[in-house]
């Protein structure tokens, strides 16, 4: 979890960030989103709310929520209205090239912010704040090598830190300037001891992502057998053929189900399993069809049960195979490049981290899943289906 607001992301998404975060590095100010939704319709032909749904995030997206993404707007749980104001946090800017002085800088204060707050002698009877002013952060600045010496740029670089502080988590309010040209002072929060080590912005990144979204307690892995899925597959294609008179999975590939019986140790090793029960899963055939669709072919008989089987069993059936096409979602996620970085929404759909954080226990989990998913399939065919005609049913 702590490297997901880090991870590649898509041209589509770059854009966004783009248009975004361009006015704000030009002027200092954010845009609203009707700019943002009309300039990445006419310039890139894009859909600006879909991009906007698509970006990685750390946390829950609830109100009440510290969640941390690459964007940052009013209530973000919902829909932006046109004249909400849309900005790039920390973690969205770093995505721009142009915009690294102004995230390096930030990075610099932040670390100057927690070296205040760690130099602080309590006292018994009060409680003692850091409090540090414009002026020091700039002098920080300039020793950093953020300001050369005798700049005129002190003021609109010292002006994008503040706004940048007041939506990063933790850091809200933090910032206070009297009036529009006037020096302003940040109170330093007691969180800051924890950025101690955040020496550049990734780290920062990582930090904050950490604090936003705690990974979970270890937890027992599932209990799987290295024969489950291939159970699981057997017996629904015995079901399906009792109740069809065709068989569900053909020209199945031997080794494709054999490798479906290997450990997991390694991303490789992951990566194996995942091509093998895409194979498997992509060999199913509906009624009526001789040959599985090149794509599809879950969908396809899907739509097919949806049409043949009582309303909620129907229902049951077709979240089974919601599940399988999301397991199918992440091995091409992982496998191609220019699509890792749909591998963080791909694994958060089904409970997982991405990089997770043992192989090992992913598989196990998308076994479980896989084994699950087939067995509710199986069940409503056996329950639902009609037997072929002149099948009496006595065997």
């Amino acid at each position: 979890m702590a490297r997901v607001l880090r991870e590649p992301i898509g041209p589509e998404q770059q854009a966004l960030l783009q248009v975004i975060g361009e006015p704000f590095i030009a002027t200092g100010k954010w845009p609203v989103w009707q700019y943002v939704d009309l300039t990445l319709e006419n310039q890139h032909g894009l859909n600006a709310e879909a991009v906007l749904a698509s970006l990685p995030e750390a946390g829950d997206k609830s109100p009440t929520s510290p969640g941390y993404a690459l964007t940052w707007r009013p209530d973000s749980y919902r829909q932006p209205h046109a004249d909400d104001r849309v900005t790039l946090t920390v973690a969205g800017l770093r995505y721009l090239p142009q915009a690294s002085p102004i995230t390096e800088a930030f990075a610099t204060v932040i670390g100057y912010l927690a070296a205040q707050q760690a130099q602080l002698v309590p006292s018994p009877d009060e409680v003692v704040t850091a409090t540090v002013t414009s002026t020091q952060i700039a002098d920080r600045l300039r020793a950093a090598g953020c300001l050369p010496e005798g700049t005129d740029g002190d003021a609109e670089l010292l002006a994008r830190i503040r706004v940048l502080l007041e939506h990063e988590p933790f850091l809200f309010g933090a910032a206070h300037q009297p009036g529009p040209s006037e020096p302003w002072t940040v109170q330093v929060p007691a969180v800051l001891r924890r950025y101690r080590d955040a020496t550049g912005v990734e780290e920062y990144i990582d930090t904050v992502t950490a604090l936003v979204a705690p990974a979970d307690p270890p937890s027992v892995p599932p209990s799987v057998s290295a024969l489950d899925i291939p159970y699981a597959v057997g017996y629904l294609d015995a079901v399906w053929q009792a109740r069809t008179g065709r068989h569900l999975f053909v020209s199945l590939d031997p080794a494709s189900v054999a490798r479906l019986t290997l450990a997991c140790g390694s991303e490789e090793e992951f990566n194996s399993l995942m091509s093998a029960l895409a194979d498997v899963l992509g060999q199913v055939t509906a009624p009526g069809t001789a040959v599985p669709p090149q794509r599809g072919a879950l969908e396809a008989v899907r739509e097919y049960l949806e049409g043949a089987l009582a309303p909620e069993a129907a229902d049951r059936a077709s979240a089974a195979f919601e599940t399988l096409i999301r397991l199918r979602r992440i091995r091409v996620s992982t496998q191609h490049a220019d699509a890792r970085h749909r591998a963080v929404t791909s694994f958060a759909e089904i409970g997982l981290a991405f990089p997770p954080p043992s192989w090992d226990q992913a598989w196990a989990h998308i076994a479980t899943l896989a084994a699950g998913a087939l067995d509710a399939i199986r069940e409503e065919a056996h329950a639902g289906l009609a037997r072929p005609a002149g099948d009496g049913g006595g065997r």
